[in-house]
């Protein structure tokens, strides 16, 4: 599947790779692809843009919430403990983000269910258009097939994802 992926495409799944490693992630999911996007790809970007959104502000949310995602703040809460000032002071010792990057494996990172659908999404998102090579923009479009994370995430946070995926050149699928 990887040989018909552009350059940038295969780029940025690599980077998520990275991504989650920095975010102390033990998996790949659908969320970090999209985190991936929304920091390196100026295709998706400029149709975020396009549509009134602000990708900058959706990367840094979007990082914030994926960070936080592996640590109960509200178990940790119960027994009186402010997680964010745990990771305000670790970092402040430690360096960024070492309290996250403690639990993270060496070595290969695999990715979740999500997001092997997400990237088999991407795929026949490009075979419908009749396009050769997947880009960038099939992966946002892989993202936000049907009811995803990705795609929540984004509602959520009030991006019209029908209107991004028209500008990325798709109207979105039947279920979106």
């Amino acid at each position: 599947m990887f040989e018909r992926f552009s350059t940038p495409a295969r780029e940025s799944v690599v980077r998520t790779q990275q991504v989650a490693r920095s975010l102390g992630s033990r998996r790949i999911d659908s969320l970090h692809l999209l985190l991936t996007l929304l920091e390196d790809s100026t295709d998706v970007t400029g149709a975020l843009r396009s549509t009134g959104a602000d990708p900058t502000r959706l990367a840094r949310d979007l990082r914030v919430e994926v960070r936080r995602s592996g640590l109960d703040g509200e178990a940790l809460a119960v027994l009186g403990i402010d997680l964010d000032t745990v990771l305000e002071q670790t970092d402040r010792v430690f360096g960024a983000d070492a309290l996250i990057r403690a639990g993270t494996p060496a070595g290969h990172i695999p990715f979740a269910r999500d997001a092997k659908k997400s990237l088999e999404n991407a795929l026949r998102e490009a075979v419908r258009l009749k396009q050769r090579t997947l880009e960038t923009r099939h992966l946002f479009l892989g993202l936000v097939r049907g009811d995803s994370a990705s795609r929540l995430w984004l509602v959520a946070q009030g991006v019209d994802v029908r209107a991004v995926s028209e500008v990325l050149g798709a109207p979105p699928a039947a279920s979106a």
